[in-house]
């Protein structure tokens, strides 16, 4: 028996290798000009080492940004702790969120509520600034049991966990908890959500800014922080600030969960999610609520930043990395 020609096993060996990396290169051009992604709902399953991405590998489950998040945070907790600005929107994000509430917090004692609270970190600013009392909630149940041992004791500031599907729920329960006398509606004076609604859904969010409003004294004002939609296009292996959202749309992209990473001043990285929003899903929520936009600015890196840190900080600048809007309710 012969071959009239020889056959593919019959080929030299080197012949054979550049067949198959040419046939692997093909199948990775198909891959990606089809776009083989997984669902939209669906999250991503990465891997992250137990110190720096707070826990281990993560199964392939199509969850609910809120249980996404609370795992998240549940797991790294520890890692958010600090009494100084540490990660990139410590410099870059809540100094503008800080600077739109002075002017309604220095001389007048406003009760504060601090809505996705985290490990406390934006309560105490604010008490420092010189708010009387800060109520703090989070959907994580080791941020705020962080935020309660940070706290040290302050009768200022009390903290309960709650998803925000249940802020004022969650807020009287609390509230009636403490023995306090306190009506839940239009009661607050100031309510900032310091990166919160980029765990939610869009109507997530929009059902959350309602209940905002209605604890809102009129005239209360309402400040709260984004990364910036534009934060899609960024996902720069290197940069400090990077979302895993290569190839994916700004419109069609709308509330799918994206996972990604911001690096702290000391070298560690933060695990965190950005459900994806334009700009026109926060003024849809804005308006549907009833609330009156007095300000909105972009935030990103500044010559001072430059001049505090050039190596930390020079992959990000240039960009808008955040969105913070000012809003007041209408009397």
């Amino acid at each position: 028996f012969q071959f009239d020609r020889p056959t593919p096993f019959m080929l030299p060996l080197n012949i054979n290798i550049r067949v198959a990396l040419a046939l692997f290169a093909l199948f990775i051009s198909i891959k990606n000009a089809f776009g083989f992604h997984r669902p939209k709902d669906s999250v991503r399953s990465v891997a992250f080492s137990n110190r720096n991405r707070g826990g281990g590998q993560e199964k392939d489950d199509d969850k609910t940004s809120s249980e996404v998040s609370r795992t998240m945070y549940n797991k790294q907790a520890s890692n958010w702790v600090r009494t100084k600005p540490r990660c990139l929107s410590d410099f870059t994000g809540r100094p503008v969120v800080f600077s739109m509430l002075e002017p309604h917090i220095k001389d007048k004692d406003p009760t504060i509520l601090d809505v996705g609270c985290g490990e406390g970190y934006c309560a105490r600013k604010v008490l420092e600034m010189g708010a009387a009392k800060v109520i703090g909630c989070d959907i994580s149940a080791e941020m705020i049991k962080s935020a309660v041992e940070t706290s040290k004791g302050d009768q200022r500031c009390s903290f309960y966990t709650s998803p925000c599907s249940e802020l004022l729920s969650g807020l009287k329960d609390h509230i009636s908890t403490s023995g306090s006398e306190f009506e839940i509606n239009s009661s607050i004076d100031i309510a900032m959500a310091v990166f919160l609604f980029n765990y939610l859904t869009s109507d997530d969010m929009g059902n959350c800014i309602k209940q905002i409003y209605t604890a809102l004294k009129p005239g209360g004002i309402f400040v709260f922080s984004v990364p910036h939609p534009s934060m899609i296009f960024c996902h720069d292996e290197e940069s400090i600030f990077r979302l895993e959202s290569k190839g994916k749309g700004y419109f069609s992209s709308t509330d799918e969960k994206i996972l990604g990473h911001i690096s702290t001043i000391d070298g560690e990285k933060l695990n965190i999610m950005s459900v994806h929003k334009t700009l026109n899903n926060y003024i849809k929520a804005i308006n549907e609520a009833g609330f009156k936009i007095i300000d909105i600015q972009e935030a990103g890196v500044t010559e001072e930043h430059m001049k505090l840190h050039p190596e930390f900080f020079d992959t990000v600048k240039d960009r808008p990395l955040h969105l913070i809007f000012k809003l007041e309710k209408v009397e």
